[in-house]
């Protein structure tokens, strides 16, 4: 819960990760590169006072002290990633997430993973998984390493889908994970039809693992690694024949102004994750102002991306943001009720969490102090 202006506002954090990339798991001079990669970009965002161990690997003490307590965290989303040719027992696989998840009931919400270039062998299994471990998601992103494009186009993907959806998983999220990147506003949009170049592959013989030892080696651990991107037009077609199923995406995996032309499909949602580190921009200011207004605040949920970011900071941010006077009126009216949907009415409406009103704090004036701009 957080409390601000009287009111008392439930939060769900829709994109929390479990994951371990710490040296002794990391399987090839790729994981390494990786995990340096998330550590730069966490010193970047929020480093201070962080001992480096507690962001290679999430422990039980650090997500009680971090998420549901000083972040003022009520419920938490899990996303898991896989990517198994980078660490040799996973990045954040959703059995550890089933894991951690018994060892605090009442917390989670857990998501599966599915990757589309696995094709239609590699979905095998997955509506009973939903079922057993009560999935109210499904994350598409890559098992192997982060390699280009998602594909979004093959007719067997609608089928999986919508059986997930029938079972409980109706919820799918795009571009949601450990991203590397930087700002939407701060990266420049690449050209039309530009394909990324795909990363070096490291030969079998080179791994450290296949090779006899778990010691990874130092070479190029100074790149950034980038999450695959996708071909908006496919996922559009994906979108309109799957009406039942509620879409997220990542607020950074899109260009704001590419990202905003999708509000038109009203199961497309935007999780704030990737933008909400830079509250005090005007960068984020326009970003922000530009998703509120194409997809409304019924639309639009919060996440940290924990532990790339610890939530409280977030949360007080968010809560008590103001537009810069010169752009109150060019946005919509970000007041109480937004501040309430956004914090955690919308992921309580859209994974079925049941979480108590919001009720006037103790002490303070009744009603909803409202906040123009």
């Amino acid at each position: 819960m957080y409390t601000v202006g009287g009111r008392t506002f439930p939060v769900v954090d829709a994109q929390v990760h479990i994951w371990d990339a710490s040296p002794h798991n990391q399987a090839a001079p790729a994981g390494e590169s990786y995990a340096i990669d998330l550590l730069r970009r966490h010193r970047e965002l929020d480093g201070a006072g962080v001992p480096p161990h507690e962001v290679e690997r999430v422990s039980e003490r650090s997500l009680n002290r971090d998420v549901f307590g000083d972040g003022h965290v009520d419920r938490a989303v899990l996303q898991p990633v896989v990517l198994g040719e980078l660490f040799v027992l996973g990045f954040s696989p959703l059995e550890w997430h089933a894991e951690m998840a018994g060892w605090m009931p009442d917390r989670f919400v857990l998501s599966g993973e599915l990757d589309p270039g696995g094709g239609q062998p590699g979905a095998r299994g997955l509506t009973p998984r939903v079922r057993r471990f009560d999935l109210r998601g499904l994350t598409l992103c890559e098992r192997g390493r982060p390699a280009g494009r998602l594909a979004l186009g093959d007719p067997w993907l609608r089928t999986v889908l919508a059986r997930c959806a029938a079972a409980g998983a109706d919820v799918v999220h795009i571009g949601v994970g450990p991203s590397t990147r930087q700002a939407p506003w701060r990266r420049p949009e690449p050209p039309v039809g530009a394909v990324r170049a795909r990363p070096p592959v490291v030969p079998r013989w080179a791994e450290p693992v296949r090779a006899g030892s778990a010691r990874p080696v130092r070479a190029g651990a100074e790149a950034r690694v980038a999450p695959p991107g996708f071909d908006t037009g496919e996922f559009c077609e994906l979108a309109a024949a799957l009406p039942q199923v509620r879409f997220v995406l990542g607020a950074g995996c899109l260009p704001t102004r590419r990202l905003c032309e999708l509000a038109v499909m009203p199961n497309v949602h935007v999780v704030l994750s990737e933008i909400l580190p830079w509250t005090g921009s005007q960068g984020f200011a326009h970003a922000f102002g530009a998703l509120l207004a194409a997809f409304g605040a019924d639309r639009l949920l919060f996440g940290s991306g924990y532990p790339m970011v610890r939530p409280g900071r977030l949360v007080r941010e968010l809560a008590g943001y103001r537009f810069p006077g010169e752009l109150v009126a060019r946005y919509p009216r970000w007041d109480d009720a937004a501040v309430a949907a956004v914090l955690g009415g919308n992921a309580a409406r859209l994974y079925r969490i049941a979480l108590p009103g919001a009720v006037p704090a103790p002490g303070s004036r009744q009603g909803a102090v409202s906040r123009a701009g």
